[in-house]
Formats: C-alpha cells, structure tokens, sequence
C-alpha cells in the first residue's frame, strides 16, 4: 500500500505540474499540452479507481473449487444432488468478471442444468408492495398481528404455528422487544430480511461467504428501519452481519413469484446461491422459472458446448443496449460489455435503431461506440452525426409520449402504434417490440378483449405481432428462450380458424340450449 500511494502522489503531482506549466495566455500552447494532461488526468483517474475499488466493492475471495465444494453441499442439503456424478457443471474463473459456472460436458437444449432452492427468501423492501403472511406470502388476505408478540403478520394459526416462523424470525423478534405493541409493523415487515440473515446456520453461512458484496449500494435500510422499532438494538456483531447480507442480496438476489391462483400472486427477491453464479449475458444460453415451492430451475436454450460458459439474463431480451446497460448498472452495479452489447446493430436486430432527421434521408441512426454513453451516432446512409446529447432528448421524448398512451385501452394503444409511432420510430425499435409485446398480452386475455370479443382482423394483427417479436428472436440466436415459448403459444392459437372454431362452439351451445 506504501508504494500504491507513492504512486498516487506522483500521480497528482504530476497533473499539477503540467497545468502550472501552461501558459493561459496562450491559447495554442496550452492546445499543445492537452494530450500531456489527459495522459496525465488519465493515470490519476487509474491510480484512484484502484484505491477506491476496496471501499466500492468487497470481492469473495473463495476459489472456485472451494465454492464448488459448498455449492453441492447446498443442494445435497435440500435433496437436489444425491450424487456428484449428476452435475454438468463446474465452477471457474469467467471471461466476465468473478467466477462463473462452466459446462463439464455438450449439454443439449431443453436440458435441466440444475434445480436450485433459496438460501433466504424475503418480502421486496418498498412501500408499494402490499403487506402479506410472512409465512405463506399470501397478500389480498385479512392479516394479524402474531399472537407471542413479534411485530410480524400472519394471515392463520397454522402460519403462526409454523416451525420456521416460530424457531427464527419470530423468537429473535421477541427478544429485541418490538416498539409496535399489539399491532404488527410494516417496517418489520420490510426489515425482515436483515432478521432472517441472523437464523442462518454455520452451513448456510459457509455459502453466503461465496458471493460478493457491493459495498457502495444501499445496505442498511433493513438495518435502519429494525433498529427504529425494537426496544433493544442488535448487537453490533449481528448489525454488521445483517448489513453484509443486505449487500450480498442486493447484488445477487432474484425476484421469485408466490402464485396464489390465476389473478394474484406475491413478489419476493430470494438469494439462490447457483442461480446467483450465473453470470448475465444480454443472449443467455439458458432460461430459468420457478415452481410451487419457490425452486429455481435453470435449463438450457441452445446447445452449450463443454467448457463454454453457462449464462443467464437478468433483464429483459427486447430492452436495447442503452436501457439494458442503465438498468444493470443501477441494480446490478456494472456496465455489460458483452458481445451483443459492443455491436452497434445489436447482432442484426437494430433494436436500438433511430429514424435519421435528415432531408430526404432513409436511413436509420446507430451508435458509434455503443459501450460509451456519450457516444455519438452515424445514419447507415447519408452518414450525418449526431451528438449523443441529441440522442438522449429523443430517447427522452419518447420515452414520455409512450407513458402518455401506454396506460389507454388496448385498442387505443394499438391505434397509436399504427398512426403515430410508426411514423416516429423504425419497426425495429425495441419501444414497438415493447409495446407489441403488450398488445399480444392484452388481446384475448383482458376483459371484454377476451377471445370472443376479438374481431378477425385483431387476430391476424395478434399474429403478425408475434411473428415480429419471434423473428427478433430469431436474430439475437435466443434459442429456446421463455419469450420465444409465449410469442408461439400466442401465434399458434390467435390465428383465424380458433376464431371461427370459437363461433362454431357458441353457435353449436345456443342451439343446444335452445332445443
């Protein structure tokens, strides 16, 4: 570290000297030193990303056979791996950054990788989400407060009763004394992951000192809002536990749903120590759900190759490279540089594709350098530039002329699709394929937008929709990816004959009825 900050020294001192030696009143000798400053300015920017690296991030420094070891343990624990034999997997060091998991042998597509259970399961920390039986989950149900005094809802006394209820979130509750009385706390409630980070065992622990943590996220809220309503602050040792497993989940925790039946269902975020290896890929070779219980299953969508990485998406496959690499940045906490992401046309898709401005031009604007954010954009035909601030105030606008009409009936919405933005944006562009996909869930599943009410003309729009979005598909190479599943289901039954089958059915009931 002496020498780190001697170069870090030499490093400011540097940069100073060379704008001391301008001389400002003359304009073209300070032009002629500009490459000596930035050389300089970029060696210092080098020199503090070094030293802040340690405070922003801390990295798990288990090797990858180690946490291969604890991994197996893990699903050995939940009778997911009875035999090492099974696994087609390994852990390594990846191209990406960190470790990853890697194929030990060709896996073919449709193949079940692994079946993965959750190391924590938590409600969502925000105001939004409705408050729910942090037992069973369920949501639009009466809630009350527990019985022995916890601060926490339940919705029964089988899920009061319920041993991992009673043994770890509820007993550790009781002896911090909770502020609420006999009401429950919604701030409990939303704090219950930091709660629940303390009932974890030394072999749950083990798998947890595998991840990372982002150091520079925000880590203490669930802190904050338990020790603001209990009598007694955790200990400090605990405090610091629970504010390492609230940065460990915020870089690595997935959104699981709770399906109470077909209307409703809750959203929690869940820690699974496979799935959360994975590292993301904007075309992943793999597709993930989840079932009853809250498993994740992790199957392959193309063939994977032995030694090749085995990769998932954590945001959506139609999102063009500036969105997903905004949104990865805020909940992920890094910039994707994957291939799809470095290539202006986005493998062929043109997902982020603009209509150029220029006069009797027909071309369509792409991005210079797409891992740059400030990059400039070039027409494919006339070759004009523009300035990525022009960019992002297009983005913007239509950003906001699409909320504007994204909440109307679908009918409206696809009226606005075909008038209006057509006009403004290419069909490539992932806001149609967003607002496309919307319509295809729409029509013929939202009240009176039901099969029945659908007109012939609705379906052969429903399926030139999804034909567009499978052929998006088609171009990324996303293979057997959970989209292209609905986009087929959807175009297979919303072609005319169901249509005409339906009536047949409706008109065969009314004669029925009638004789």
């Amino acid at each position: 570290m002496k020498n780190f900050y001697g170069a870090l020294g030499t490093n400011v001192n540097s940069v100073l000297n060379v704008y001391l030696d301008i001389d400002t009143s003359d304009p073209f000798a300070a032009v002629d030193r500009l490459p000596t400053v930035a050389l300089a300015t970029a060696k210092l920017h080098k020199a503090f990303d070094l030293l802040l690296t340690p405070a922003v991030r801390i990295m798990s420094v288990v090797e990858p056979k180690k946490a291969e070891i604890v991994l197996k343990n893990h699903l050995k624990r939940h009778e997911l791996l009875s035999d090492d034999s099974q696994v087609c997997w390994t852990v390594g060091y990846s191209s990406f950054e960190g470790r990853g998991l890697f194929a030990t042998r060709d896996i073919e597509a449709g193949e079940l990788i692994f079946v993965d259970n959750a190391l924590l399961l938590s409600p969502r920390n925000s105001e939004k989400y409705l408050p729910l039986c942090v037992s069973c989950y369920k949501n639009e149900c009466p809630l009350f407060p527990c019985d022995r005094g916890c601060g926490l809802p339940i919705c029964s006394q089988i899920c009061e009763d319920s041993k991992k209820h009673m043994d770890h979130e509820c007993e550790y509750l009781r002896k911090l004394e909770p502020t609420c009385g006999t009401t429950w706390s919604m701030d409990l409630l939303r704090a219950l992951l930091a709660v629940r980070a303390i009932s974890l065992d030394d072999e749950q622990r083990d798998v947890l000192a595998i991840f990372q943590c982002h150091q520079n996220l925000n880590n203490d809220c669930e802190v904050t809002l338990l020790r603001s309503n209990v009598k007694n602050a955790p200990k400090v040792k605990e405090i610091d536990f629970m504010m390492m497993v609230s940065g460990i989940f915020n870089t690595n925790s997935f959104e699981t749903i709770v399906v109470q039946d077909k209307d409703h269902y809750t959203s929690l975020r869940g820690l699974y120590p496979m799935g959360a290896l994975l590292n993301h890929a904007c075309v992943p070779n793999t597709r993930h759900h989840y079932d009853s219980q809250q498993q994740l299953y992790v199957i392959a969508v193309r063939p994977i190759s032995a030694g090749e990485e085995i990769t998932m998406t954590y945001i959506d496959l139609f999102w063009d490279t500036i969105l997903r690499r905004q949104v990865l940045n805020i909940t992920k906490n890094f910039f994707c540089r994957c291939s799809r992401c470095s290539d202006p046309t986005e493998h062929g898709s043109l997902l982020n594709a603009l209509y150029c401005a220029g006069d009797y031009c027909s071309g369509i604007l792409l991005p210079c350098d797409p891992l740059n954010n400030e990059s400039a954009w070039m027409c494919n035909r006339c070759r004009t530039i523009i300035k990525s601030r022009q960019i992002h105030s297009i983005r913007s606008g239509l950003s906001s002329i699409l909320k504007e009409n994204i909440a109307k009936h679908p009918r409206e919405i696809l009226k606005f699709l075909q008038k209006e933005l057509s006009i403004l944006i290419p069909p490539s562009n992932y806001l149609m394929a967003d607002i496309k996909y919307s319509i295809i869930s729409y029509f013929g599943k939202t009240e009176d937008l039901l099969w029945e009410d659908l007109t012939d003309a609705e379906l052969a729009i429903k399926s030139s929709f999804c034909t567009d979005l499978l052929s998006i598909l088609n171009i990324l190479g996303c293979g057997q990816c959970r989209k292209r599943g609905s986009e087929a289901y959807f175009s297979m039954n919303c072609t005319v004959p169901p249509k005409n089958n339906y009536d047949a059915f409706k008109e065969e009931t009314i004669l029925k009825k009638k004789g």
